[in-house]
């Protein structure tokens, strides 16, 4: 029996090279009628970073600062679905079926990804592989598409986006 794929974890950086891979995660869903979960990760501040900005700004002001900067992601992240389909499932007859879910939060992006994958019991994970070049010339995996790589049980399509 093939697999069925009902949910699909699209994990970005909001790069300028992520359009090919979120092409490939749209193909998907809109073969299997499935849904998609973008999620975008931010690395949480370290301790003492936290401690330096609490030092000049009040608290209130940067509780402030941290919803603005969420919001704004989203909505870059809505602002793009939405050109994506204008520009490219315009005129088909099941762009508006498309089902796109945008999650940010702060993390580290590999474990968002997993845990969001977990949890919404996805059938696939769509990653962009950035490689670069270690000893000898040979191509090494980018560090959180790896990390996606060793420990999910689900399949997960790497789309090289180095472009």
């Amino acid at each position: 029996m093939l697999p069925e794929i009902n949910t699909i974890v699209y994990a970005t950086t909001l790069g300028k090279n992520t359009r090919p891979v979120f092409r490939h995660a749209v193909n998907l869903a809109r073969q299997y009628k499935a849904r998609i979960i973008m999620v975008h990760a931010l690395e949480p501040v370290s301790e003492f970073g936290h401690a330096i900005i609490e030092h000049y700004l009040p608290k209130e002001a940067l509780e402030e600062i941290h919803d603005q900067g969420m919001t704004r992601i989203r909505d870059t992240m809505q602002a793009r679905v939405a050109k994506f389909r204008d520009e490219e499932l315009d005129g088909l007859p099941d762009a508006g079926e498309l089902d796109v879910q945008i999650l940010v939060d702060e993390a580290n992006p590999a474990e968002l990804v997993l845990r969001v994958a977990k949890t919404e019991q996805a059938d696939l994970i769509v990653i962009g592989s950035h490689s670069h070049h270690g000893l000898f010339g040979q191509k090494l995996l980018g560090d959180t598409a790896q990390q996606i790589g060793m420990h999910t049980k689900i399949p997960v399509l790497m789309v090289p986006n180095d472009q």
